[in-house]
């Protein structure tokens, strides 16, 4: 029955070929939004784990409780405003010699010194030094790497200082690691901490995302509906069971679906790059954050066709 469930699908007419069309073209568009929210999750996960250490002070009291004092660091974060534009400042001053350093930047900077973000470092480039350049003291001895940079536009500087400076200095906390994880979105200073939420947001969109590709097969198979009872009266003519009109009917889904799958993730593909674009927490995503992992492309390669087949069954009890 599965060959001749294949031969109706291919070989019979070009109206068997438009159905499948119809239905292929429904599950590439749920497959490709799917796809887009899977790997949209993914990025934002990216995104927040790159700028996890600059909420390290807010978690400074609970996590470095019976440090030594030489392993610890002197941290004052803020955001400097430049226009509409938030900077990241991250004041540092080292407590020993082996003081935690930053992500991003090889060794901690020292008094009179500083690390910028690359976008920072145009963006002082292009302003006159008294609106910008003066606020930050000392020299620029490097630029952040991209490890650390949550969006490759984000305006990060991380400056030295010495630990007799920053000691006085009101809102500075001494810490002994940096932190490596997001932290609860209630207790974030840095812009991409609403990531988390909009994780949680895209994760339920991904499911919910399933039911509309149900929705278009369903629908794709009901504008053939009347066709398919025909075909399907002429099977039981001949001797032909509920079984094997449900076998056929599932050939029929199956082949569809593969078709939709492969061209949803052709479509995904091809309009990523512009996804890299979408500031979804106010920040455009970096190269490589949109990747679906291997749990994703099984979800979809298996999950899609299983949906396609229990709903072109349901389509054929109800025709037979």
């Amino acid at each position: 029955m599965i060959r001749l469930g294949l031969r109706l699908t291919l070989a019979s007419g070009r109206e068997a070929v438009l159905r499948v069309l119809v239905t292929a073209a429904a599950v590439a568009l749920g497959v490709g939004l799917l796809l887009a929210a899977l790997a949209g999750g993914s990025g934002l996960h990216a995104q927040t784990d790159r700028g996890a250490w600059l909420d390290t002070s807010a978690q400074a009291a609970r996590s470095t409780s019976g440090t030594p004092t030489s392993d610890r660091l002197w941290w004052l974060s803020s955001v400097d405003q430049f226009g509409s534009q938030a900077i990241d400042r991250v004041d540092v001053a080292a407590a020993g010699p082996s003081a935690p350093v930053p992500p991003g930047i090889a060794h901690l900077p020292g008094p009179g010194e500083y690390f910028a973000s690359p976008a920072l470092t145009t963006l002082i480039a292009s302003q006159p030094a008294s609106e910008l350049r003066d606020r930050f003291p000392g020299r620029q001895i490097g630029t952040i790497g991209a490890s650390a940079l949550p969006s490759p536009n984000s305006l990060i500087i991380v400056i030295g200082h010495t630990a007799r400076q920053l000691v006085r200095a009101p809102g500075a906390v001494e810490v002994g690691a940096i932190q490596r994880t997001p932290a609860s979105c209630y207790h974030c200073q840095n812009p991409v901490g609403s990531g988390p939420v909009l994780q949680w947001i895209l994760a339920g969109a991904a499911v919910f995302l399933l039911l509309p590709v149900l929705i278009l097969i369903a629908t794709a198979s009901r504008l053939s509906a009347a066709r398919r009872e025909e075909r399907f009266a002429a099977m039981r003519l001949v001797g032909a069971t509920p079984r094997q009109i449900s076998v056929v009917s599932a050939v029929e889904a199956v082949v569809a679906a593969l078709a939709g799958v492969a061209v949803g993730f052709a479509l995904f593909f091809v309009f990523r790059p512009l996804l890299y674009h979408v500031p979804f927490t106010g920040a455009p995503l970096a190269e490589g954050d949109l990747s679906l992992h291997g749990i994703d492309v099984i979800l979809v390669v298996i999950g899609v066709p299983v949906a396609a087949v229990v709903s072109a069954l349901l389509a054929s009890r109800r025709s037979a």
